[in-house]
């Protein structure tokens, strides 16, 4: 198991319903997913930043 902190930038014009298969998709390039969370949101120069933290068996 391992634990992965990620800094995802999110696309210009993603829907909230569609949010969750892009995260998953994203924490899976790395392993099967046990769990993950969203711990922080950051707006930077007009990028949209999300902080997950993700268990993982690889």
């Amino acid at each position: 198991m391992q634990s992965i902190d990620y800094e995802l930038s999110l696309p210009e014009h993603i829907c909230a319903k569609d949010l969750r298969k892009f995260i998953i998709s994203e924490i899976f390039k790395k392993g099967e997913i046990i769990r993950w969370s969203i711990y922080d949101f950051l707006i930077i120069e007009n990028k949209k930043i999300l902080k997950i933290n993700a268990l993982v068996i690889n």
